[in-house]
C-alpha cells in the first residue's frame, strides 16, 4: 500500500498517533524504509570477487590447457587465483560486518511523539502520519508538514542553493535537508521510496564522492591491459596456427598454441594487484574500526592519506566543547534580572547549540515573559532574538551582529576578553519589537558574557604531530577571530597570529584570504566552503573536520569529510568518516594508516605491473620474430609466488608512515619498469646466448629442458633482484621477508619438479656456462634497474 491510497490521521502535537495505529501502520508496509543504494550485499560481494574480467579469461585459459592436456603444475594460477577471490571475499565480508555494527551507534533517528510521550526510534520505523520533533541539527528524515513552530531548513540536497528557507505552519519539509536552525513539530506525508529525494535522479544529490587517484589509476591500468591481452591473444593464436605445417590445424597445432599462447595471456593479468588493494582498503578500514573510526567511503582512506591541509572548527577539536559562563560584565548601572531574561529568550528561540547549553546551565530555563515573535540562532545570523509583550525586544550573539560598531566601552570589554581566549557575546535589549527578521535599530547593549571553553589536553600533542608531518592547520570558526587565534596559540598551531575576520567580505576577497591567514573568524557556511574551494585551487588536498550544520557545506566540497559522532546528524551523513569517539586526538591514527595502505599499495603493484609489462613486450617481441612465446603457465609460478604473491601481501600490512609524494600512477610506472625491462632484456639474453651456442656447438648444443630451467632461474632471479630494489631503503622487516622469500624460492627449485625446472649437471661445460651467464646478466641488471629508477625518478620530478 503507499500513502495515497492510505487512510489518513491527524493527530495533535501533544497525543501524536496511537500505538494501535503505529501497529496498523506497520502492518501495511506504511513505515519508512527506504531500499539501501551503493551498499554492496554479502552476494554483491560473492560475485563482485569471482565475476571480474581478469578471473573470467584466467577461468577461459584454465579451461583451454584442460581440454588440451596441460599438467597440473601447467594449472597451478588457477591456485592463486582461487586463493585470492577467497582472502577477497573473506576480508570484505569481515570488513562489512564491523562496518554495520558500528553504523548502528551512528544510524539516524528521530524523536516522535506517541500515546503523548515524546520517545526516539529508528527512522526505518517512523511511520505515515507520525509527529516528529526537530530541531538544529537534525537531518529531516521523510518529507513532513509542520504542524506547530518555526524553523529555518538548508535544503541545498535538493535544490543545490545553501541559503536558509524559512519554514512556518502548513509548509513542507523535504526529506534530506536539515534544520539549520529553530524547532517544529511536524507530521510525516511521506515514506520511503515516495519521499521526493528519492525520485531524485542519482546524479542530482549531493553526496560527493572522495575524487580516488588511487581507483582511478586502477581502472586505467585495466583497460589499457585490456587493450593490450585480447589483440594480442587473437594475434599470437592465427600467428601460432598459420606456422604450422598443415594447410589445416590439427588437434596437436591447437594443443601446442593453446600451451603457448596461455603462458602470455596468465602472464599478463595483473590479478593480485587489484585483489591487494581491495584487501589492503578492507584491513584499513577494519584497523580503523578498532581505532573508533567509521569508514563511510572506501576511498577516503586513500584522500586522508594525501592531506596536506586540515581545516577545522576551534569548537570541539581544539577545545572538548564543554563550555561554561565565565564571567557576565554589566554595561549599564542598572540590575539585570539574567535569569529572567537569558531562561525566557532560550525557551523562545528553541536553541539547543553549546552556547545556549551553558548560559542555561548559568541562569537557568524560567519562562516567565510573554513571547511575541522568536528569531533562533543561525550560522548565518550570529544571533538569537525574541520580542515579548511589554518587554521589548532582548538579542544575544556576537557583539558586531548584535550592537552597531560605534559602542567604545562594549568594544573594549570585549577585545579584552577575546585576547584572554574567551568566546564573548553580547546581551542587548530594545523596547521596540523585531520587524520580521530585522532587528529594532536601537539596540542598548546591557551586558558582555565571557565564556570559557575548556581545551582538549591532547590538542597541543595532536597538533604537533601534524605540524611534523608537513599538514597545515587552518582554523575556520564563527567566533571573534581575537579568540579563536588565541586558543590556536596556546595548542601550538603554526601562524596562530595571523587571524582575519571574513565578516562582510564578498567571495573574492575570502578567496584571496584564503591562502594568507591560518585563523579566520566570523565564517559564514558559505564562506568556509569558499575557503576550502580556495585551498583546492592551490594544489592542496583538503581535508574537513566538522560537528554542526554550518560546518555541511564545506565538508562536501572537501576532499576528505570528518565527523565527530557528537555532532549533528547531517554533519554525519555527509561524511566520509566519522569519529566514534568525537576525539581530535585519532586523527593522526586515521593519517597514518592512510599512508601506509596507499604507500605498500604503491610499493606492491609495481611487482604486478612488472610482470604484465614483461608478458606484454614479450608477446609483442615473439609475434614480430615469428616464433611461439616461450614460457608456459607454470614457468612464471616461481616469479608469481616468491617474488609477486608473498612479498606483496606483506609489504602491504608493514608500518609507513611517509607522507605521499607525487602520484600514484607515476610512482607505480617509475618502479614497475625498471623491472619490467630488466626481465625483457634477461629473457632476451637468453634467447642469444642460446642462438650463440647452437650456432657454434650445434643444435644439440643445449637442450630445450636445460635452457627451459636457465630462463625460469635467470627470471626468478632477476626478480628478486628487483624486490630487494623496491624494498629500498630496508629496514628489519623487510630484510627478513627477502629472506624467507629467497628461502623458500631455492627450496622449491629444488624440491617441486613441475616448476620448468631440472637438475643441472655442472660438470658440462655447457651447462655451467649458462649458469654463470644466468648470475652475470642478474649482476648487471641490477646496475641497470638501479640507474633507470634514478632517471626515472629524475624525469617524474621535473615533469611534476
Amino acid at each position: 500500500m503507499n500513502s495515497q491510497n492510505a487512510v489518513r490521521f491527524d493527530p495533535s502535537c501533544e497525543n501524536g498517533l496511537t500505538s494501535e495505529q503505529v501497529s496498523m501502520r506497520m502492518q501495511d508496509g506504511l513505515n519508512n524504509v527506504t531500499p539501501k543504494k551503493g551498499e554492496r550485499t554479502y552476494f554483491g560481494i560473492i560475485c563482485g570477487n569471482v565475476f571480474t574480467f581478469f578471473n573470467v579469461l584466467t577461468f577461459i585459459v584454465a579451461g583451454a590447457l584442460i581440454w588440451a592436456g596441460a599438467s597440473l603444475s601447467q594449472l597451478f594460477f588457477l591456485v592463486i587465483i582461487i586463493a585470492n577471490i577467497l582472502i577477497g571475499i573473506i576480508q570484505e565480508v569481515r570488513s562489512k560486518r564491523i562496518v554495520d555494527k558500528l553504523k548502528l551507534i551512528t544510524a539516524p533517528v528521530a524523536t516522535v511523539i506517541r500515546d503523548g510521550q515524546k520517545s526516539v526510534t529508528a527512522v526505518s520505523d517512523l511511520v505515515l502520519d507520525d509527529i516528529v520533533q526537530l530541531e538544529t541539527g537534525k537531518q529531516i528524515c521523510a518529507d513532513c508538514i509542520i504542524a506547530e513552530g518555526e524553523c529555518e531548513v538548508n535544503e541545498s540536497i535538493i535544490t543545490g542553493e545553501s541559503v536558509a528557507v524559512r519554514k512556518g505552519k502548513g509548509d513542507l519539509l523535504y526529506s534530506g535537508s536539515y534544520i539549520s536552525s529553530g524547532r517544529c513539530f511536524a507530521r510525516v506525508d511521506k515514506i520511503g521510496s515516495e519521499n521526493y529525494v528519492e525520485t531524485l535522479a542519482a546524479g542530482a544529490k549531493k553526496y560527493q564522492k572522495p575524487k580516488s587517484e588511487l581507483k582511478n589509476s586502477i581502472m586505467l591500468f585495466i583497460k589499457v591491459v585490456t587493450v593490450f591481452i585480447i589483440p594480442l591473444s587473437i594475434l599470437m593464436i592465427v600467428g601460432s596456427l598459420v606456422r604450422s605445417d598443415n594447410p589445416f590445424p590439427m588437434v596437436e597445432d591447437v594443443q601446442r598454441t593453446i600451451m603457448s599462447t596461455s603462458g602470455a595471456i596468465i602472464g599478463m593479468i595483473p590479478a593480485g594487484m587489484f585483489l591487494l588493494t581491495s584487501l589492503a582498503l578492507a584491513i584499513g578500514v577494519i584497523r580503523l574500526a578498532k581505532k573508533n573510526a567509521l569508514v563511510q567511503d572506501l576511498y577516503c582512506i586513500e584522500m586522508l592519506a594525501r592531506v596536506d591541509v586540515l581545516c577545522l572548527d576551534k569548537t570541539g577539536t581544539l577545545t572538548d566543547g564543554t563550555m561554561k559562563v565565565s564571567e557576565m560584565i554589566p554595561l549599564v548601572d542598572k540590575e539585570i534580572p539574567m535569569n529572567d531574561i537569558i531562561g525566557s529568550l532560550i525557551s523562545a528561540t528553541g536553541d539547543n547549540n553549546q552556547t545556549a547549553v551553558a548560559l542555561t546551565n548559568a541562569y537557568g530555563s524560567a519562562n516567565k515573559y510573554k513571547l511575541a515573535s522568536a528569531l533562533p540562532f543561525s550560522s548565518q545570523r550570529k544571533l538569537s532574538a525574541a520580542s515579548f509583550h511589554d518587554q521589548g525586544t532582548f538579542a544575544l550573539g556576537a557583539p558586531e551582529f548584535v550592537i552597531a560598531a560605534g559602542n567604545e566601552k562594549m568594544e573594549d570589554v570585549v577585545n579584552q576578553y577575546a585576547s584572554l581566549g574567551y568566546r564573548v557575546v553580547v546581551l542587548a535589549h530594545s523596547l521596540r519589537m523585531m520587524n520580521g527578521d530585522e532587528l529594532p535599530p536601537d539596540m542598548e547593549p546591557l551586558c558582555v558574557i565571557a565564556i570559557e571553553d575548556h581545551i582538549r589536553e591532547d590538542a597541543i600533542d595532536t597538533i604537533n604531530w601534524f605540524k611534523e608531518n608537513d599538514v597545515q592547520i587552518k582554523i575556520i570558526s564563527g567566533d571573534n577571530p581575537l579568540t579563536v587565534s588565541e586558543v590556536a596559540k596556546r595548542v601550538g598551531v603554526a601562524d596562530a597570529d595571523k587571524y582575519i575576520s571574513l565578516e562582510g567580505f564578498s567571495s573574492q576577497e575570502v578567496v584571496e584570504a584564503a591562502n594568507q591567514y591560518t585563523v579566520f573568524g566570523r565564517v559564514t557556511p558559505e564562506q568556509k566552503c569558499l575557503l576550502i574551494r580556495a585551498q583546492k585551487a592551490k594544489g592542496h588536498t583538503v581535508a574537513m573536520m566538522g560537528d554542526g550544520v554550518n560546518d555541511i557545506l564545506a565538508m562536501r566540497e572537501a576532499d576528505c569529510s570528518v565527523a565527530i559522532a557528537a555532532g549533528s546528524e547531517a554533519a554525519r551523513n555527509v561524511s566520509h568518516l566519522v569519529l566514534l569517539d568525537s576525539n581530535f586526538s585519532s586523527m593522526p591514527n586515521v593519517v597514518v594508516e592512510g599512508r601506509r595502505v596507499v604507500n605498500n599499495i604503491t610499493k606492491s603493484s609495481s611487482l604486478f605491473l612488472m610482470k604484465t609489462l614483461m608478458s606484454i613486450v614479450l608477446s609483442i617481441i615473439f609475434l614480430l620474430l615469428g616464433k611461439d612465446y616461450p614460457l608456459q603457465t607454470n614457468h612464471l609460478l616461481l616469479l608469481e609466488l616468491f617474488v609477486i604473491g608473498l612479498p606483496s601481501f606483506f609489504l602491504a600490512l608493514q608500518t609507513n608512515t611517509q607522507r605521499i609524494q607525487g602520484h600514484f600512477l607515476s610512482n607505480v610506472i617509475s618502479r614497475a619498469v625498471p623491472g619490467g625491462f630488466a626481465l625483457v632484456f634477461n629473457v632476451m639474453a637468453m634467447f642469444l646466448f642460446r642462438e650463440f651456442l647452437q650456432s657454434t656447438y650445434g643444435e644439440n648444443a643445449l637442450s630445450n629442458e636445460v635452457f627451459t630451467s636457465l630462463l625460469v632461474i635467470c627470471i626468478a632471479v632477476t626478480g628478486l633482484m628487483v624486490l630487494c630494489k623496491i624494498c629500498e631503503p630496508f629496514n628489519a622487516y623487510r630484510v627478513f621477508l627477502i629472506i624467507i622469500t629467497s628461502t623458500l624460492m631455492f627450496i622449491s627449485m629444488v624440491v617441486i619438479d613441475d616448476l620448468g625446472v631440472v637438475a643441472l649437471n655442472l660438470n658440462n661445460a655447457v651447462q655451467l656456462a649458462g649458469l654463470l651467464y644466468v648470475i652475470v646478466l642478474v649482476l648487471v641488471t641490477y646496475f641497470i634497474v638501479t640507474l633507470v629508477m634514478r632517471l626515472l625518478m629524475i624525469i617524474k620530478v621535473m615533469t611534476e
